[in-house]
């Protein structure tokens, strides 16, 4: 079954997803933030994220927005300012765009797609009693054991990649950047909150906002 619908998602019609075995779980693997730079935390932050489907992009900035306003965070979607990719391709759109926003951070999300990851897991031998619990001691110790032989196997899991960039607006400079990973990723709606909560927690840690 694919990650995302057909239609709604075309930008990930790449992820074929395995028959999924465990939680999908979402983690920065990488992270860094300005240091020695102060500034006061962002009571507004402008998400703007770089995704040419304007469907696609409505759908991932509204619910990220969604689920700030849950957590206490005020997020302003890009796509509610400009709804076409056309609408940003210049420097000056983009500079009127944060500040109709009245954003003092912007906050950059991009796609960078999926990992598929191998690995081999080995065959062993798993022993199993014959005696029953109620066996006596010298009866279970002289019974012989019959052995169950699980053959190896090749198993992968799916790594779905995404890259934020956050800067402030006053300086404009990049004042924080993380690399966040999402491994065997169930549903959108799941990946887009840990997503979320994630970099939101970053940022807060950070002094940011």
């Amino acid at each position: 079954m694919p990650f995302f619908q057909r239609l709604l998602f075309p930008f990930l019609l790449s992820i074929l997803t395995l028959a999924l075995a465990g939680c999908s779980s979402t983690d920065i693997t990488e992270k860094w933030h300005a240091k020695g730079i102060t500034m006061p935390r962002a009571k507004k932050v402008l998400l703007l994220s770089l995704i040419k489907d304007p469907v696609v992009r409505a759908y991932f900035e509204d619910r990220f927005v969604a689920r700030a306003k849950a957590n206490g965070y005020e997020v302003v979607a890009s796509h509610s300012l400009a709804p076409n990719a056309t609408d940003m391709d210049e420097e000056a759109e983009v500079r009127d765009i944060v500040r109709r926003s009245g954003a003092e951070g912007v906050l950059v999300a991009q796609l960078q797609g999926v990992v598929k990851d191998y690995k081999h897991v080995p065959s062993r031998l798993d022993w199993y009693p014959d005696a029953y619990y109620n066996s006596v001691f010298y009866d279970y110790y002289f019974q012989s054991y019959r052995g169950i032989y699980r053959p190896g196997y090749i198993a992968s899991d799916d790594y779905f990649k995404m890259q934020f960039r956050y800067f402030d607006v006053n300086s404009e400079k990049l004042v924080w950047a993380a690399n966040l990973s999402t491994k065997n990723p169930r549903s959108i709606e799941q990946t887009v909150r840990e997503i979320t909560d994630e970099v939101l927690d970053s940022l807060k840690g950070a002094g940011l906002i």
